[in-house]
């Protein structure tokens, strides 16, 4: 499915000191069967190093139009609307929003994408985090990538680079030349 005109939307979110753990459950029991059943899910992490309270997600279009048009079906959901926005982005400080495209990508990327729209629900009771964590190299492009990214609209133009789970993160982080942010994926995160 990779080709020149996707787009891949990484967004920012910094929530209250103290308000991650609420906004994530309400996002795994209210967001997540919503949100999927219109936008194309392919992550959605913790940040365990850097700024503290930051959560990242990353969404993949095979254009702008199926962009437009997906987000504009999402807002017409009531349920959307009233029973996750209205608490949850009570919990949002700020956003960010990059718009990038794929300028490398592995057999991981390209089977979550061959998935993006699958709709998603959390299991009850299941835990709220993977188990490893991946990590997100901003400024470089280092071997072993699940995918690499340029910027094409947000802030700083530079490259961002997605490294697999691994048990002890760290390990990766010696080899890093940019940017390295620790970051833990929700159970239900396709990368």
């Amino acid at each position: 499915m990779t080709n020149s005109t996707m787009i891949h939307e990484w967004r920012t979110y910094r929530l209250k000191p103290g308000a991650a753990g609420r906004y994530l459950t309400l996002f795994a029991e209210r967001g997540l069967p919503l949100v999927t059943k219109h936008l194309p899910l392919m992550g959605y992490w913790l940040a365990e190093t850097g700024p503290l309270n930051v959560i990242h997600h990353l969404w993949s279009y095979a254009d702008w139009s199926e962009r437009e048009t997906r987000r504009a079906a999402l807002v017409q959901e009531a349920e959307w609307i009233d029973g996750f926005i209205a608490p949850a982005f009570a919990l949002v400080e700020e956003q960010h929003n990059q718009l990038l495209r794929l300028s490398a990508t592995s057999s991981v990327f390209e089977a979550a994408l061959a998935d993006r729209c699958t709709v998603r629900s959390a299991a009850p009771g299941a835990a709220l985090f993977a188990a490893d964590c991946a990590a997100l190299v901003t400024g470089a492009s280092p071997g072993g990538s699940i995918a690499t990214w340029q910027q094409l609209a947000g802030s700083r133009p530079q490259p961002i680079s997605l490294q697999p789970r691994m048990s002890d993160p760290l390990a990766a982080a010696r080899d890093a030349h940019g940017d390295y942010t620790v970051l833990r994926p929700l159970a239900f995160s396709p990368l």
